[in-house]
């Protein structure tokens, strides 16, 4: 009985083990992946606006359009007020590429504001864009 014995605990004891280590390598893996929550007004504080920005558009048509650019920290948001040339020219040369379709297209303005954050995040040295928000558009 005792020759069984052994090797079943050793098994049973080696299970126990890789099941608790899988758990806890798991449970690191997903909490890496969480962000902290953001409150309104910290989203607020790291926010740049851009002054109105009027472009003609692929198809002969021309948009008035505004942003919120969100900034992850204070640092980025000076440095994102001193790039306001940069970002409105980005803009203008994303936007001249478009057409009233897609701009009218909420799928594809997405799209656009992402192209435009990761532009952006190209230039930026002290910090991020969280996020391009769209505040006012007008087409005509």
């Amino acid at each position: 009985m005792k020759a069984i014995f052994k090797p079943t605990t050793i098994i049973l004891v080696v299970f126990v083990l890789l099941l608790v280590g899988t758990s806890y390598f798991l449970g690191l893996s997903q909490s890496k992946g969480k962000t902290k929550d953001v409150t309104p007004d910290e989203i607020i504080e790291n926010m740049v606006k851009t002054e109105t920005i009027t472009t003609d558009l692929i198809s002969r048509g021309y948009i008035q359009i505004g942003f919120e650019i969100q900034a992850n920290s204070t640092d980025a948001k000076e440095e994102l007020t001193k790039r306001d040339f940069q970002v409105r020219n980005i803009a203008i040369r994303l936007l001249s590429g478009m057409n009233e379709e897609q701009v009218k297209n909420p799928v594809e303005m997405g799209k656009f504001e992402t192209e435009m954050k990761n532009e952006i995040n190209n230039l930026m040295q002290k910090g991020k864009v969280v996020k391009v928000y769209t505040t006012n558009k007008m087409i005509q």
